[in-house]
C-alpha cells in the first residue's frame, strides 16, 4: 500500500474537536448572520471516517469560497444512522439548513428537501457519474427516479466496493500474485517489463506466457456445467500446476468460485483460511448480465420482483447502439436491455407478470404469456449479445453458500458478534467484497497483506477449458455497488441561497478537493486527480467501481420492508441448506410483490 494518509486520517483530531463541540442544533429559522456572514447548519452522520471527511470539507469550504462569499457552515456531526434525527427535526421548523443522510434513508425524507432542478448548473451535473447522481431523482408518487424526476441532492460521498484479498493465505496456497493491467500484459510477457509491484516474470519464476484472466491455473480450471450447483467437478491443483492471481484484471464467475474453493478447507484441508470468499450482495452478479431485484414494467412505477425472471438478457456491443421499441430509449455500447424491451411489446400494452405459484414465473403483455422479441438480425449483425437471465445469475449467487452450494462463503451466523471486516482481518476469509472505507480498518490488522481487486464479472470464453484462452465470447458490464450519502437542503429553511452557494461547491471543487487528499470523487473530471493522490496500490479497481456503482437495493424504496420480505429467508433458510432455490424464489413472488404496490401512492 501506498504510505499516504486518508482525510479521515488526516483530520482526526479537527473531527474529535467538533464532535466535542457541537452542543445543540442550530435551527435553520434562527441561522446566524455576524459581521455581513452567513451561517449555514449542517447535519451529516455515517461512520466516523464519513464524519471526518465532511469535516475537513466544512473547514475547507469555510477557509475559501465560503470566506470569499460570507458563508459559513457550522457542522453538526452525528456518528452513526441519522434515521431517527431526521424524523424528529425535519417535519418541524429547527431542522438543518443542508443535510447528507445515507441512501438508506434519503428517499424515506425527500418530501421535505428542497428540490434542486435547475438550481445548479446542468454542465456541472453531467460531470457526475451517471449511476451517482441519478440516484437523486425522485418522484415521491410514482416512486421512480428517472432523470426527469425531481432532483433532490448531489453525491457528497460514494462508497464504492472492491474486492479485498488476502495475499499471504493466497500464496501460501501456491498462488503467484501479481498486478499487471491487461493492456500492459503483451509487454510483461515478453519478460523485460515490471509489475505494479515491480517485479519481471523472471522474479516470479514464471515461465510461460500470462493470460489476461484474472486467475489462471495452468491445466484444469474450474468450468462447471450449467445445471451444476454443487463444484463437483472442482479439482485441486496437480503439484506442477501453476496458479496465478492478477489483481488488475476482473475474475469471471468460473474464476472466483475456482480460486474461492482453493482457500476454502472443506475442499483443501492446507488452506489458510477456512472460507475463500465472502459476498453478503447479489448486486454485482445481477446487474452484470443487466438483471436487477425490481423492474418497472412501464417506466411509471409499476414494479416487478425481477430476480426470478428467467427472460434472457441483451447487452449493446461496441460502437453500436439499439433503440428499444416499447421505452424509446437510446442504449449505448454496454448498456443492457429493460425487460420492456426484451418482451415482445410495444408503447402502451400493458406489461405485467404471473405465476402459477410452484414451479413458473412469466411476464404477460395484455394478459397473455409474453415471448421474447427476436433479436436474430440484432445478434447476428453484432449490435446484441444474448447474456444469462437474471435467475441464472442470482441462483449463481446464491450457491456459493449453504449445504446446496460449494459452499465457499461463510453462514450469516459466522458474523455473531463480529463483522465481515474483522473475519477476513482474522485470517479465515481469503476474499471479501465491501466497501472501500473500510480500508483503513483492515491496513491496522493486515499492514502488506491485503490487497484490492476488481469486482468479479460475467465473462466466458471461447475456449474455456483451454487454460491459455482469454479470447472472450460473452462479457456482462462492470457493476458494483455504492453506499451513496448525498447533500440536500432543507427545503424550510431560510438562507437556501447561501446553502446553495456551499452546495454547488461541494458538487465541483468539493470533490475536487477529495480527490486531491485521495478520496473518491463522484466526477469524471477528477479521475486523474484521483488516480495521483490515491492511497491505494489499485486505485484503478477503485475508479472503475466508483464509476460503475450503483445505489443498493436498500434505496429502491423509502423503506426496506419489501426487502425482508425475500432477503430473511434467503439467509435463514436456503444459505442453511433448508429451502431448495426454486422453491424459495416462487414462495416470496406474490407476497414481495403486494408489499410493492403500497409505495406507490
Amino acid at each position: 500500500m501506498k504510505k499516504k494518509l486518508r482525510i479521515g486520517k488526516r483530520i482526526a483530531a479537527i473531527g474529535m474537536t467538533a464532535l466535542m463541540a457541537v452542543g445543540s442544533l442550530t435551527a435553520c429559522g434562527n441561522s446566524g448572520n455576524s459581521g455581513g456572514t452567513v451561517t449555514v447548519s449542517f447535519m451529516y452522520g455515517g461512520d466516523v471516517a464519513i464524519v471526518e471527511l465532511y469535516n475537513s470539507l466544512i473547514e475547507e469550504f469555510n477557509n475559501t469560497a465560503g470566506k470569499e462569499a460570507k458563508v459559513k457552515v457550522k457542522g453538526i456531526p452525528k456518528t452513526g444512522s441519522l434515521d431517527s434525527v431526521l424524523a424528529q427535526q425535519l417535519p418541524g421548523d429547527n431542522g438543518p439548513d443542508v443535510v447528507s443522510m445515507s441512501d438508506k434513508e434519503f428517499k424515506k425524507y425527500t418530501a421535505y428537501l428542497d428540490d434542486m432542478t435547475g438550481k445548479i448548473d446542468q454542465a456541472v451535473l453531467n460531470d457526475f457519474y451517471p449511476n451517482a447522481i441519478d440516484r437523486y431523482h425522485y418522484n415521491i408518487e410514482k416512486t421512480t427516479s428517472n432523470s426527469e424526476d425531481p432532483l433532490y441532492g448531489i453525491p457528497g460521498y460514494n462508497d464504492a466496493t472492491v474486492i479485498y484479498y488476502n495475499k499471504g493465505a493466497l500464496e501460501s496456497a501456491g498462488v503467484i500474485c501479481i498486478s499487471v493491467d491487461e493492456e500492459n500484459l503483451d509487454a510483461y510477457n515478453s519478460g523485460d517489463t515490471k509489475d505494479n509491484n515491480g517485479k519481471t516474470k523472471a522474479d516470479y519464476g514464471i515461465e510461460n506466457d500470462v493470460p489476461a484472466k484474472g486467475f489462471y491455473r495452468s491445466v484444469s480450471p474450474f468450468v462447471p456445467a450449467e445445471d451444476e450447483t454443487n463444484g463437483a467437478s472442482w479439482t485441486m491443483p496437480t503439484d506442477d500446476e501453476i496458479l496465478i492471481f492478477n489483481d488488475r484484471i476482473p475474475m469471471n464467475w468460473d474464476e472466483i468460485e475456482d480460486v474461492g474453493l482453493l482457500c476454502t478447507q472443506e475442499r483443501n484441508k492446507k488452506s489458510a483460511t477456512k472460507y475463500g470468499y465472502y459476498s453478503e450482495y447479489w448486486f454485482n452478479y445481477g446487474w452484470s448480465v443487466g438483471g436487477d431485484c425490481l423492474e418497472d414494467m412501464t417506466g411509471n412505477g409499476d414494479w416487478t420482483f425481477a430476480l426470478p425472471g428467467n427472460l434472457p438478457n441483451y447487452i449493446v456491443q461496441e460502437g453500436k447502439t439499439y433503440t428499444g421499441v416499447y421505452s424509446g430509449i437510446t442504449y449505448k455500447e454496454g448498456d443492457t436491455l429493460e425487460i420492456r424491451d426484451i418482451v415482445d411489446a410495444k408503447a402502451g400494452d400493458s406489461i405485467s407478470y404471473d405465476t402459477d405459484g410452484s414451479t413458473y414465473f412469466y411476464y404477460t403483455v395484455n394478459g397473455s404469456e409474453a415471448s421474447v422479441r427476436d433479436f436474430s438480425q440484432e445478434i447476428a449483425n453484432g449490435t446484441l449479445t444474448e447474456l444469462p437471465s437474471t435467475r441464472q445469475a442470482f441462483s449463481r449467487f446464491c450457491y456459493l453458500a449453504g449445504e446446496g452450494g460449494i459452499n465457499v462463503c461463510p453462514y450469516p451466523d459466522a458474523f455473531t458478534g463480529s463483522n465481515a471486516v474483522y473475519y477476513f482481518t482474522s485470517g479465515s476469509l481469503a476474499f471479501l467484497l465491501e466497501e472501500v472505507s473500510c480500508a483503513s480498518s483492515i491496513n491496522k490488522m493486515m499492514a502488506g497483506e491485503w490487497g484490492i481487486a476488481p469486482i468479479p464479472v460475467y465473462k466466458t470464453y471461447t475456449e474455456p477449458e483451454n487454460p491459455e484462452c482469454d479470447t472472450v465470447a460473452k462479457q456482462g458490464k462492470a457493476a458494483s455497488h455504492s453506499m451513496g450519502y448525498p447533500v440536500c437542503i432543507n427545503k424550510k429553511s431560510i438562507v437556501k441561497d447561501e446553502a446553495y452557494v456551499f452546495i454547488n461547491w461541494l458538487a465541483t471543487d468539493g470533490q475536487k478537493f477529495m480527490a486531491e487528499n485521495g478520496e473518491i470523487s463522484s466526477r469524471r473530471s477528477d479521475q486523474e486527480i484521483y488516480l495521483e493522490h490515491s492511497p491505494y496500490d489499485n486505485a484503478k479497481a477503485v475508479l472503475s467501481s466508483a464509476e460503475n456503482a450503483g445505489a443498493g437495493d436498500w434505496w429502491y424504496m423509502p423503506d426496506t420492508n419489501w426487502i425482508s420480505v425475500w432477503a430473511d429467508p434467503l439467509n435463514g433458510k436456503v444459505r442453511y441448506g433448508l429451502m431448495e432455490f426454486d422453491e424459495y424464489l416462487y414462495a416470496y413472488i406474490e407476497e414481495t410483490n403486494a408489499r410493492l404496490k403500497e409505495y406507490k401512492k
